[in-house]
This record gives structure tokens, C-alpha cells and sequence, in this order.
């Protein structure tokens, strides 16, 4: 985590005063009677101070979160933050709108709107705590069919499993990567891929988690990418060799444990009397994050004509160069989450996510091309997920050439 200037943390603490204030403001004006509105108030402020109090130490302590390798207190910091302010940014807005309808004499609808805003909040804190929780730990598996125009008939029913963005620093210890490697195992996948940010930073946050990872099994191989997360960017290092010295510690830790890295290179698969290969590229989004990818590189070795996958970690790379450079059928990508966050309508999943990355999660096709954005394991500054859990992937590939003779 990088430092932030003077400006922003003064605005920071300009804009939680405020939030602090109008919510302040309009809870009271719920409560009648003086010893009531008393009690009120002093739970209030000393929920405030306290929460004021850490967000201090946090700043006047940023090594605590800046070069720690224990991500607790940074945890910590932030689902207090959340529990704290998310609710009465509600409480605070609501007490904005009903202002002007009291300058017009309205009684009873301000009132409803307040009332509204806190009832409202209490059930905030209780999905936010139940996503701090539970959800991070709810482990989905979801199941897809692909029709691809190019998939040789012989590997018409070849499944690819995929987990993406474990973020092993978010965890106490391996139980839930255990989980998940028994369910893995358990689907019994052809293919096993990683698709990026084994870690938040460290090469640390891998350690007691190698026996699981080494655990999961594919019929024909394990294959990984780096993710932004995996090359040290977001820690602030005292020299270039000891950045240098923990992406190589990463990298060793990946491969021992029977993962083949893909580093803008490719790998031969033979199966069922065929062959297709696994293209993996470095990380590449938008600014700012880091554009390592070199998609020429990777498919150096790939004959023309071959079936292949590509594994991307960020699924911008497919929107800006996979698809207007090349005419790979299958690229599997993560990085998004889902932002941790999402609710389902009708049927539809939708995420806030949309608004900064549009491909965000599922199945997107753009002619005869297909990407699958998985929304990840572990989590990243929020230690929760609401309704947008973990997911392994299976996916079936089906030939339509299959498909044709059957018709």
C-alpha cells in the first residue's frame, strides 16, 4: 500500500466529520425526551471517538499496514470502517434530503425518511457483518458448457477448472483453501488453472498453504498466471533486489507446488490423440495497473491452426488486445471480484463493479471468442463478500462440429 499525501488524509478525515456529523444530526431527531437523546448521544460519540481514534493510529502508523506481512489490523481497520460508515453515509444523506422538506413545514415525511435511512442501516450492518463473516467462506461452484467453432472433435467434453485471485494474505490459515481443494479433486477437472494474485504482496502469505495447493489435482496439468497482485507493486520496498527477491520466491513456491507458470509462454497439451496449447500472458490493464503481457511472445511457439487457451488476468487485456489481435477461441481471466459485492434481480446478477470494468464476471462472447471472468477466492480490502462468493469454475468445452452432425 502506498503512502498517501497530507491533502488526502485531511480531506479524508474533512469528509468523515461530515458523514459523522449530518447522521449524527438526524438520528436525534428521532429520539424524544432529554435523558433518552443523552444516552443516545453518548453512544454515539464514543462509537465515533473510537472509530476516529484507529483510523489515527492507522495513519500514524502506516507501516503497520504498509510493510506488514500480517494483515489483520489492516483487516481490522477497514471492516470497522465499513460497519461504521456505509451505514451512516445512508443515515447522513437521508438527513440532507428531509432538511429542505422541513423549511416547507412537512412533518411526517421527514420523519419517514429518517426512520426509513436507519432501519434500513441496521439491516446494512447485519449484511455486512454476515458477509465479514460467512460470505467470504460460502464457497460456490459454478458449472458452463462452451460451444467452440474450433475445438477438434477429440476434445469435444474436455473440462477446465478455474480458481482465480486467492489472496492467501486474506487468510487465517488453510482450511477454506483445504475446502476448496477437496471440491477441486472431487470434480475431477482435465485441466486446473490459477488465473492470478496468488498474494496480496509477500511471498510469506504462501507459507502453510503449499501443502493444499499441491494437493489439487487435473488429469493433464496445473497451470498459473501472476495477477497485479503478484509482483510486490503495492508495498513499499527499501531496494530494488529485495522486490526482485520476493517475485522469484513466489514464483518457486507456485512451481513447487505442481503448477506450471506461464510467463508469456505457452505449453503443449497432448490428449485423446490431439494437442492443444496453454498461452499464458504476464498481468496487462489500464493505467494504472501494470501492462507486463507480451501476447506475441506467448504465442510464439503455437501453430496456427492449434486450439488454444489463453489465461489473462485481467480481462481488459481481452477487450483492448486479445480480440482485435487474434482469433483465440477461449480466454479465461479473474482480477474484478465481483467487486465482493452484488445482488441478484429477476435472475441477474448486477455488481458496482459494471461501472469500472464492464466485463466483470461470467461468460462474454464477441463473434467466435469467448472470455470467462471468474469473480475469485480470497478477497482484497474488504475481508467480506456480500452475495458474491467464491467460485471454482468447471467448464465443458463442446465441439460445434459436434453439434453440426448430430443435426
Amino acid at each position: 500500500m502506498r503512502g498517501i499525501p497530507a491533502s488526502g488524509v485531511i480531506l479524508f478525515f474533512i469528509v468523515i466529520f461530515l458523514i459523522e456529523l449530518f447522521a449524527y444530526w438526524g438520528i436525534v431527531q428521532l429520539v424524544n425526551g432529554k435523558k433518552i437523546r443523552r444516552l443516545v448521544s453518548f453512544i454515539y460519540g464514543l462509537v465515533s471517538v473510537t472509530f476516529l481514534l484507529i483510523w489515527l493510529s492507522a495513519f500514524l502508523n502506516p507501516d503497520k499496514i504498509r510493510q506488514t506481512t500480517d494483515y489483520g489490523f489492516f483487516y481490522f481497520v477497514i471492516s470497522l470502517s465499513v460497519l461504521n460508515l456505509f451505514p451512516k453515509s445512508l443515515i447522513a444523506i437521508a438527513t440532507i434530503i428531509s432538511a429542505p422538506l422541513k423549511l416547507l413545514r412537512s412533518k411526517q415525511l421527514p420523519q419517514i425518511i429518517l426512520l426509513s435511512s436507519v432501519i434500513i442501516s441496521f439491516g446494512m450492518i447485519l449484511t455486512i457483518g454476515y458477509g465479514l463473516s460467512v460470505g467470504k467462506k460460502n464457497l460456490q461452484t459454478n458449472h458452463l458448457e462452451i460451444w467452440l467453432d474450433d475445438l477438434p472433435e477429440k476434445l469435444d467434453g474436455l473440462r477446465v477448472i478455474q480458481i482465480s485471485d486467492l489472496h492467501l494474505g486474506g487468510f487465517d490459515d488453510d482450511q477454506f483453501l483445504r475446502k476448496a481443494e477437496q471440491k477441486i479433486n472431487e470434480l475431477d477437472g482435465d485441466i486446473l488453472v490459477i488465473t492470478g494474485d496468488m498474494v496480496n504482496n509477500y511471498h510469506q502469505e504462501m507459507i502453510g498453504f503449499e501443502e493444499a495447493l499441491e494437493r489439487m489435482t487435473a488429469n493433464y496439468g496445473k497451470f498459473a498466471i501472476f495477477g497485479n497482485h503478484d509482483y510486490g507493486d503495492y508495498s513499499n520496498w527499501q531496494n530494488p533486489a529485495d522486490k526482485e527477491a520476493n517475485h522469484l520466491l513466489i514464483i518457486d513456491k507456485i512451481r513447487a507446488a505442481g503448477f506450471q507458470l506461464l510467463r508469456n509462454q505457452s505449453s503443449k497439451l497432448k490428449l485423446a490423440d490431439t494437442s492443444l496449447y496453454i498461452v499464458g500472458v504476464e498481468n496487462w490493464g489500464h493505467r494504472p495497473f501494470p501492462q507486463y503481457a507480451e501476447l506475441d511472445s506467448a504465442l510464439t511457439d503455437v501453430p496456427e491452426n492449434a486450439f488454444m487457451i489463453l489465461l489473462s488476468h485481467d480481462p481488459a487485456h481481452w477487450e483492448s488486445e486479445v480480440v482485435p489481435e487474434t482469433s483465440i477461441p477461449l480466454t479465461l481471466s479473474g482480477h474484478t471480484h465481483g467487486a465482493q459485492f452484488g445482488f441478484k434481480l429477476a435472475g441477474i446478477s448486477i455488481s458496482p463493479m459494471y461501472f469500472i470494468q464492464p466485463l466483470w464476471a461470467g461468460l462474454y462472447q464477441n463473434g467466435n471468442q469467448y472470455l470467462y471472468v471468474n469473480q475469485g477466492f480470497g478477497c482484497v480490502g474488504f475481508p467480506g463478500r456480500i452475495d458474491m462468493n467464491p467460485e471454482i469454475t468447471v467448464l465443458t468445452l463442446r465441439s460445434n462440429s459436434i453439434k453440426a452432425d448430430r443435426k
